[in-house]
């Protein structure tokens, strides 16, 4: 286990050494043209979203609903938070997803059902009439498995009419603990504080460990 958290930790590191890879090697190609714009890129993006905190928050509670991809957004939280302070972000991040994870849930278990039966209803495909017994156990899978997108996830438990409050009892402390991994992450390298940047790894290493985990007991259970 000890090996694996280390290989874990090292593949973290080696995405954060890709990125600084990339940002020097454009300033080496593009010289001092280069360096100055992203250093506007980054100062203007640096003070709109530490200005505008709420809308940033916001954007967290509803554009992923879209299928806009959130980790973009969790980087730009941990901007805010290494300004504002890494453990406020997480806060207001997991508060956010509580947002998103509500109003997912129920466009998806009433409106979104309903069309979708109506459709399904000139095939042959159906959905479940009752909610899976395991539906609990697969939920847990979901989020934990690296790779599936949350809102994947929320859509899906939703319209499988998984109880509203099992599905909070579930995703919100996945996400909220996985969501605070990226933040602090991202928090201690715009802050340049190390700690909270070894923090957020160790918490995206265990969340990817207990989805392998989750993922070989289900297949164990099945054989």
């Amino acid at each position: 286990m000890g090996h694996k958290i280390i290989w874990l930790l090292a593949c973290v590191a080696l995405v954060f050494a890709l990125l600084f890879g990339a940002y020097f090697a454009i300033i080496e190609f593009g010289g001092e043209q280069a360096q100055a714009w992203l250093y506007n890129i980054w100062s203007y993006t640096q003070n709109l979203l530490t200005e505008n905190g709420p809308l940033l928050f916001l954007a967290i509670a509803i554009l992923p609903g879209f299928i806009l991809p959130v980790a973009p957004l969790l980087g730009f939280a941990g901007l805010w938070g290494g300004v504002h302070g890494p453990w406020l972000s997480c806060i207001y991040c997991s508060m956010a997803l509580f947002v998103n994870l509500c109003w997912t849930y129920w466009f998806a278990h009433g409106p979104a059902r309903g069309v979708l039966i109506k459709l399904l209803s000139r095939t042959r495909f159906q959905l479940p009439e009752g909610t899976p017994k395991n539906m609990l156990e697969w939920a847990l899978i979901l989020r934990l498995t690296p790779g599936v997108p949350f809102i994947f996830t929320n859509y899906t438990l939703g319209l499988l009419g998984m109880s509203f409050t099992q599905y909070i009892s579930v995703s919100l402390p996945i996400l909220a603990f996985t969501a605070s991994g990226y933040v602090l992450a991202f928090a201690g390298i715009f802050g340049g504080e190390w700690k909270y940047l070894w923090t957020g790894a160790c918490i995206i290493a265990v969340t990817i460990l207990l989805g392998r985990f989750a993922i070989k007991r289900k297949h164990r259970h099945a054989n």
